[in-house]
């Protein structure tokens, strides 16, 4: 009888794909933890950070002179991509506006930024 549910359970989950705004949804997700992040490690250390995105995923490297690689991530879906692909985050409290629109293929769109004053959020 155990079996029976666990396969049933199986099959279920197996059949139930994420849609591509989900995975999206998912991807905002993280990359607003990882700006809020850098946000708080730039005003904490009184530096300016670069995060920069590419097809495999995203990096925020510090702006000095090295342009030392901070943190390395690869997209959770492959075939996502973000624009654009590089944001200043000032050490600033409060900084420039910022918007960064993720694509999954020609499938879904969604945003994330901040007024620059607010936290990081999905927008609408």
């Amino acid at each position: 009888m155990l079996a029976i549910v666990a396969i049933g359970s199986a099959v279920v989950t197996l059949s139930l794909r994420e849609s591509p705004q989900t995975r999206l949804q998912s991807e905002a997700e993280r990359l607003i933890a990882v700006l809020e992040a850098a946000r708080a490690n730039a005003r904490a250390s009184n530096t300016a950070l670069r995060w920069h995105a590419d097809d495999k995923g995203f990096q925020v490297q510090t702006l000095a002179a090295t342009g030392q690689t901070q943190q390395t991530m690869t997209w959770y879906h492959a075939g996502t991509q973000a624009t654009p692909s590089d944001v200043l985050i000032s050490p600033e409290p409060v900084q420039a506006r910022i918007s960064v629109t993720l694509r999954l293929g020609n499938e879904a769109r969604l945003s994330v930024g901040t007024d620059g004053a607010a936290a990081f959020k999905v927008l609408p």
